[in-house]
């Protein structure tokens, strides 16, 4: 063997002597390790069979006298050979009918058996490990009672790094039993580690840092300190092999699904990070409280792995104890998922956590959940609309009561529009009606608003790779974080925002409908009108003929010869009109080409508005009884996925590489829906994101927004902010309180006829008492804002139940207050507009630009005013001049810049940075010029979110933000 270069030597030699000075490991000698097929140092394992099992082995010697040790080894290389040396660990070895532990695991409670056993587990390891007839050597073994558990490769960075112990790795002689039956490979130098769990390829060594960069916690360490103090600790590495490794079966090829061998999980660090993290830190206030009632932010980057840390920290919260006693600390753990369908990801995972199978269970029908809580079963998934079921069932259930909860939450926030906005449509839409999509309440919106008030025996756990401000607020700052620029750098994930080809999608719309008089007065809101106008051109069959071809074009050249020739693509269109469109249309164009790839289509069911057919996504796809889309699409000849209002969130497609954007997404959901394309494959380097929107710059922005984790600091909720808001709508002297109580009363005992009656008589109140159509528009925005806040506070505050009450009458009446067009009304105009002129421009390709700097919370909780009201006509010309702007716009640039020339957190920055006019017209401008997109969110102006004129480098955005901080400067002068 080649000497060893000296500072190689000495790192290892570092290493070693910390290990017997700090973790009190023996040092094997070479002779040691007698059985050298399997590298067992068989003395070790006999000395702590007889001191911890000792009735056990007297049993056999009894029946096999000294033939007994040769019966234990006979039978463990016997089991060697079809079942990995960690599962024997943790299950046990069977000699004749008898048990035997190999290891005993950290005692969970006081009766656990491991309490007397696991101080007799020896930890040893052996520096400049030998192997074969040539001496091969590997520069650390480590063993656990005599067995290899862990192997690792040094190099000094001096000479060489981590990815040349990686190489050294693969190409070993894996023949080799030393590189099957230890657990964990790591390679590391000086500054990096990588981990793999197989050693035979490049690709199964992922990075196994503490962050973008290493960082010892003693000065006199190595950066790579982490990796011998924790990572190679006893407690750590039998804490893995009791409870992190997870054996994933093996997969016969089924159908179009290829065959797939069996392997072993380990955690990558961020996750077991987590996982401890939350354990201790409720185990200590449990401990100190006496409770469990604790909520924890942990901010993940998308595709880093969530659903199994959720597997995990569910499978530990299951084992907790309090320290020294037999008194679980968590009775029923609730997995919640916004996936409704979609909840495969954590289906499949727990899955492979066998040894959970008889305590998991997974709420697939309504009658699940109830008989779940009724068993008392400790771990339950289920959607996250099952919450407020959930809280209320712990609330008024004496038993239920008694209970110590936990719910982990996957992704606390999805979707675009707050409960509000969704009200304020549900009035333009009939349930007969099927123009339009179902509204959908914010998910995160619910969970503010149902966990409120609850008992301190419930702790709460929100993963989110894109926390909103509400998030934040509600949860605290991130307990732990793990960013999408980590994910990147490690490889976990594709970097899907580097760059992204734009088209524009041009179109002219004209209405041959001309309203009689007396409808002229009739108005809808604008984001109403907006949507369903764009629908019509995004539905337009041309344009869908031309952009298809387009796509399949884009597809064919640089999609398909991705990952080895595998790759594939998601459409993501308008509406389910439009999205049934291009699958008919692509799928003929396949079948003209010959092609021989397929294409399917994922929406929810709806009935067509044209035709009145009834719209099945099983039948439209073909698929089998029981057979999910999401399975089909792992077929290798179906390339293509159209969805409409699906998948956009929390689907895992490691084969996706490109994606077509037909829809405008903005902020978080721009993030979540391109981040489709994020998930790691083997071959996997580049993907492709086409926009056919213009809407490119918008979505880069999204991305650098929350690349770095959560661009939002936590704020202190304002607690008097709903007595403000209750004692000013009382002041207006429209609604008293026994308004309200009179008219839950009704709700409760009376008809909806009765209802609807009262509902007009106050109707006619407040159109007598306040005359002014504004005054009118700004009296039902106090409801709402008030509505809003009061959901939002709850989560916090305890309020009377007063404004309980009168929550409850505004939030029925509010929205009913003004009369506005109905929808059939909407759609008869809408029905009969074209599209007289479309094309498909290419705008060329749009990159990443530079990190954003943490900003604020703004303090402000309100749904904004409601929407300037336009008649379709007026929409129609508001398109055709694009580029103009309308006195509505213009109100709403000044609103905006006004606001946020107040905003006290945006003037603390500026006065404390006013100094410095590159962070300030750089990296602040960009910051400032996201709160006033925020605030046009908050308004439910969409379509200026979606529209270049406002989000271009120098649009009205951009110059908005300039004079918000010239303002700022101005006054701190």
């Amino acid at each position: 063997m080649p000497r060893k270069k000296q500072p190689e030597l000495t790192f290892q030699q570092h290493i070693a002597a910390y290990l017997v000075r700090e973790h009190k490991y023996g040092v094997l000698e070479q002779s040691d390790i007698t059985d050298t097929e399997h590298f067992i140092a068989e003395d070790l394992l006999w000395s702590f069979l007889k001191a911890t099992q000792a009735d056990t082995l007297k049993k056999l010697e009894d029946d096999y006298g000294t033939d007994a040790r040769d019966e234990v080894f006979k039978a463990l290389r016997k089991e060697l050979e079809h079942t990995p040396l960690w599962m024997l660990l943790r299950h046990g070895l069977k000699v004749r009918g008898l048990e035997f532990r190999l290891f005993y695991p950290k005692p969970r409670s006081a009766e656990s058996a491991g309490v007397k056993g696991y101080p007799e587990n020896r930890i040893t390891f052996r520096p400049h490990f030998y192997f074969g007839d040539t001496n091969q050597e590997i520069d650390f073994a480590f063993f656990l009672n005599g067995l290899p558990i862990v192997v690792l490769e040094l190099k000094h960075e001096a000479n060489q790094n981590v990815h040349d112990a990686v190489t050294q790795f693969t190409k070993r002689e894996h023949a080799r039993k030393i590189f099957q039956h230890p657990f964990l490979y790591l390679a590391a130098d000086t500054s990096d580690v990588m981990a793999a769990t197989d050693p035979r390829r490049e690709e199964n060594f992922r990075w196994h840092n503490t962050g973008l960069t290493n960082t010892p916690r003693n000065p006199d360490e190595y950066p790579v300190e982490f990796l011998y103090r924790e990572v190679l600790s006893k407690e750590q590495l039998l804490e893995a092999l009791s409870f992190f490794l997870v054996r994933v079966p093996e997969r016969e090829a089924e159908d179009d699904k290829t065959k797939r061998s069996a392997f072993t999980l380990f955690p990558r660090y961020h996750q077991s990070r987590l996982v401890r993290r939350v354990a201790e830190d409720i185990t200590a206030h449990f401990a100190a409280k006496g409770d469990i009632g604790k909520k924890y932010l942990a901010d993940h980057s998308a595709g880093s792995g969530k659903t199994l840390s959720i597997c995990w920290l569910a499978d530990r919260l299951h084992s907790l104890f309090k320290p020294g006693t037999n008194e679980k600390l968590v009775d029923i753990t609730f997995i919640l998922t916004d996936r409704k369908s979609l909840d495969t990801n954590i289906r499949e995972d727990i899955a492979n956590f066998t040894h959970l199978k008889d305590v998991v269970g997974i709420a697939k029908k309504a009658e699940d959940l109830p008989r779940f809580l009724k068993d008392r079963k400790p771990i339950i998934v289920t959607t996250q609309q099952k919450l407020d079921y959930v809280l209320e069932e712990l609330k008024e259930n004496p038993e239920l009561k008694k209970l110590r909860v936990a719910f982990l939450i996957d992704e606390a926030h999805r979707s675009q529009e707050g409960r509000t906005a969704a009200n304020r449509r549900l009035l333009f839409r009939k349930a007969s009606e099927p123009d339009t999509e179902e509204p959908e309440e914010d998910p995160e919106e619910q969970i503010a608003r149902v966990i409120r008030e609850h008992d301190t025996n419930q702790l709460f756990v929100a993963f989110t790779a894109t926390p909103a401000p509400a998030t934040v607020s509600l949860f605290g700052a991130s307990f732990d974080s793990y960013t999408e620029a980590e994910a990147i750098a490690e490889g976990y994930i594709v970097d899907v925002a580097a760059s992204i080809i734009s088209y524009k999608t041009l179109y002219n719309l004209h209405c041959h409908f001309v309203p009689p008089p007396e409808e002229e007065e009739k108005f809808y809101p604008k984001g109403v009108v907006s949507k369903a106008l764009m629908n019509v051109a995004f539905q337009d069959d041309g344009l869908i003929q031309y952009k298809s071809e387009v796509m399949l074009r884009i597809f064919e050249k640089d999609v398909m010869p991705l990952i080895g020739g595998r790759a594939k693509a998601m459409i993501v269109t308008s509406s389910r009109v439009a999205g049934l469109r291009y699958f008919n249309i692509i799928k003929e164009k396949l079948k003209e080409r010959g092609a021989n790839y397929k294409v399917l289509y994922a929406f929810s069911d709806f009935t067509h508005p044209e035709t009145n057919a009834e719209i099945h996504e099983h039948a439209v796809n073909e698929l089998k009884d029981g057979e999910l889309i999401e399975e089909r699409f792992e077929g290798e000849d179906y390339r293509l996925m159209v969805v409409a209002n699906k998948f956009q969130t929390g689907f895992d497609q490691p084969l996706l590489a490109g994606m077509f954007l037909d829809k405008p997404v903005v902020d978080r959901n721009a993030v979540q829906t391109v981040s489709r394309l994020n998930r790691c494959h083997e071959g996997k380097k580049d993907v492709v994101v086409v926009d056919f929107t213009n809407n490119a710059a918008a979505i880069l922005k999204a991305f650098q927004k929350y690349r770095k984790g959560t661009p939002f600091a936590p704020e202190e909720p304002d607690q008097d902010l709903c007595p403000r808001l209750y004692a000013e709508i009382l002041a207006a002297g429209v609604f008293t309180q026994k308004d309200a109580a009179d008219f839950l009363k009704l709700v409760a005992n009376g008809t909806d006829a009765q209802v609807q009656f009262f509902v007009n008589a106050l109707r006619t109140r407040f159109q007598a008492n306040i005359a002014d159509t504004e005054e009118r528009k700004a009296f039902v925005y106090l409801l709402a804002r008030y509505v809003k806040s009061f959901h939002f506070l709850t989560c916090f505050f305890s309020y009377a139940a007063e404004l309980k009450e009168f929550t409850t009458f505004a939030e029925y009446v509010g929205p009913q207050l003004i009369k506005q067009g109905s929808v059939s009304d909407l759609m008869k105009q809408i029905r009969q507009t074209e599209v007289i002129k479309a094309a498909v421009e290419y705008q060329g390709v749009t990159t990443s630009a530079g990190p954003v700097k943490l900003r604020p919370g703004k303090g402000k909780i309100g749904t904004g005013p409601p929407p300037k009201k336009v008649s379709v006509q007026d929409m129609i010309d508001e398109i055709r001049a694009k580029f103009d702007i309308t006195d509505e716009e213009a109100l709403y640039i000044k609103q905006v810049t006004e606001e946020k020339s107040v905003d006290p957190a945006i003037h603390t920055t500026v006065t404390a940075h006013r100094e410095d006019p590159v962070f300030l017209d750089g990296a602040y401008r960009g910051q400032v010029n996201g709160e006033i997109q925020t605030a046009y969110d908050e308004r439910g102006r969409y379509e200026e979110l979606s529209d270049p004129k406002y989000t271009d480098p120098s649009g009205i955005f951009d110059i908005m933000a300039f004079t918000v901080i010239q303002t700022h400067l101005s006054i701190a002068a």
